[in-house]
């Protein structure tokens, strides 16, 4: 992009761009502002937090008297949770009615008092509104608070049994708008789009004995899933017959206006819905389909020539997915889906990704653009998120840093000649600051937050690449990725993969960039 533009962008969209390192080994720099002492306690770093504004009114339901007995199986099933919903969608009011049902099984050695559902689409001022919640067909009483919904079950749940919790709500998600909230456009709508993404409510993970949920904050995210099973019927009314649905795993047309989405073994379930979408389709390798739901404005004209940067993506996105499989392992699914946001920047959800519309306009016809870089960013948290879960309120670091630096290898691989633009273009004009192993309450700003956890964490790869060198540095990722498949990892699992020799080989590096250097067994 020529070089005023490229200013321009820079200037107005630093706050939320993902950057990345220096040209050569990273040196010490000072910590990113954060609030209070450096090691809070979580509840300490919640309280102090600056959150979006949420909805935080307390919903209580009592139970009737009547209990069904647990349901208890044979043999226990592959994943603890099953998600089953009706979404019956007024694509002209831009809301959802919708009866969901979910089955959750206790795979843990003690009994179950209670259950705790994320749901998200509560944390905004009248977006969610439970209208009925039943277990085993019988009411329960909960308590709602933001994103938190605890139900009291009685009698507990006992090891190796089951419920079905039934739940009927509304969401009204906002109008994707200026400032903070429309970073969170894949939970709401723009005249041409309805995006409904984590909006349905899904049990919390389960981690060392207690439920792992947190409270929503304006910087990064706080979310912590296991992997469920997903079947869910979509049903739209007050839409034209141009209508499409864009939604990862297999989707089936039942008819005009209804889909059915199955999605096995996933953290989430994004679907986006527009009149207007144009789907392009490529089989980028043997069984397996890239997929792009486009605007018309995301062919760009520049210098009286056409660039076309949906051909450009899919051919990118086959690469990126390629390179992923065959380092981190296999991609899962036989479809991977990548739309067009009207909403800052990009997120990521099982099978299917956003990237923003500025990013469109802002194409050049080369890899060395957003376009390019937040895709392939994306992508990678097929693997970063979605095959290896961590906590992205504590530890950030896990899935950010690895999903920037997966751009550096796939720079390397297919753009070598690119790779000093990279570090200069994502890393060294951001100036990064900051301690990696730093919480998202932590930080005030996101400019802080992404310096420290995105950038100064692509920097410790990179040295850390440097300490054990290239083949054991790939060797490490590899080895987590097998090793964290499925499961919500913490630090202290990556850095126990390092043998003796590299524990003292990357001491210093550790050091430098985190406050709590040590790996298992020091």
């Amino acid at each position: 992009m020529p070089p005023m533009f490229r200013d321009c962008l820079l200037i107005l969209l630093s706050g939320f761009l993902l950057v990345g390192c220096n040209l050569s080994r990273a040196t010490s720099a000072e910590d990113a502002t954060v609030v209070g002492k450096t090691n809070l306690h979580l509840e300490t770093l919640q309280k102090e937090a600056t959150p979006l504004t949420v909805h935080s009114d307390s919903q209580v339901a009592q139970p009737t008297l009547d209990r069904k007995p647990n349901r208890c199986p044979q043999s226990a099933p592959e994943l603890a949770r099953r998600v089953e919903a009706d979404v019956n969608v007024d694509y002209g009011a831009r809301t959802a009615d919708v009866s969901q049902r979910i089955v959750f099984h206790n795979l843990e050695a003690e009994p179950l008092n209670k259950l705790v559902v994320d749901v998200q689409a509560n944390q905004w001022t009248d977006a969610f509104s439970l209208l009925d919640l039943r277990i085993n067909g019988e009411s329960a009483a909960y308590q709602l608070d933001s994103n938190r919904l605890e139900i009291l079950l009685d009698p507990p749940l006992q090891p190796g049994c089951w419920l079905e919790a039934a739940l009927t709500f509304q969401l009204r998600p906002s109008a994707i708008r200026e400032g903070l909230r429309s970073y969170r456009g894949f939970f709401g709508y723009s005249p041409r789009q309805l995006n409904l993404s984590h909006f349905l409510p899904t049990v919390a993970a389960r981690l060392t004995g207690d439920w792992r949920i947190h409270q929503p904050s304006g910087i990064g995210e706080q979310i912590v899933y296991e992997w469920t099973d997903w079947q869910v019927q979509i049903t739209a009314k007050n839409a034209s017959d141009k209508l499409q649905l864009a939604a990862p795993g297999d989707v089936t047309r039942l008819g005009a206006g209804q889909w059915l989405v199955e999605l096995p073994a996933s953290r989430d379930l994004a679907i986006s819905l527009s009149e207007e979408f144009i789907l392009t389709e490529r089989e980028v390798a043997p069984g397996l389909v890239a997929a792009v739901y486009n605007f018309a404005d995301a062919q760009v004209n520049a210098g009286g020539s056409r660039l076309d940067s949906v051909s450009h993506l899919l051919v990118e996105a086959g690469k990126a997915l390629d390179l992923f499989a065959r380092y981190f392992g296999a991609y899962p699914y036989k479809r991977f889906v990548i739309v067009q946001g009207d909403f800052p920047d990009g997120m990521e959800f099982t099978g299917l990704v956003y990237v923003g519309s500025a990013w469109f306009y802002g194409f050049d016809g080369t890899p060395k653009n957003y376009l390019t870089l937040i895709a392939v960013h994306e992508i990678a948290h097929q693997w970063w998120y979605a095959r290896v879960g961590s906590d992205s309120a504590l530890n950030p670091w896990l899935d950010e840093a690895l999903a920037t630096y997966s751009e550096y290898l796939y720079i390397e691989a297919f753009y070598p000649a690119e790779r000093n633009w990279w570090w200069s273009f994502r890393v060294a004009g951001f100036f990064p600051q900051g301690k990696v192993d730093s919480a998202v309450y932590e930080f005030t700003t996101a400019r802080a937050y992404i310096n420290a956890i995105y950038l100064r964490g692509v920097q410790m790869l990179h040295n850390l690449r440097d300490d054990i060198g290239d083949e054991a540095f790939m060797q490490l990722l590899g080895q987590y990725s097998q090793a964290a498949a499925g499961r919500i990892a913490d630090p202290a699992l990556f850095w126990s993969l390092l043998p003796d020799n590299q524990q003292v080989l990357t001491q210093a590096t550790r050091s430098e960039f985190l406050r709590q250097p040590g790996v298992a067994g020091q």
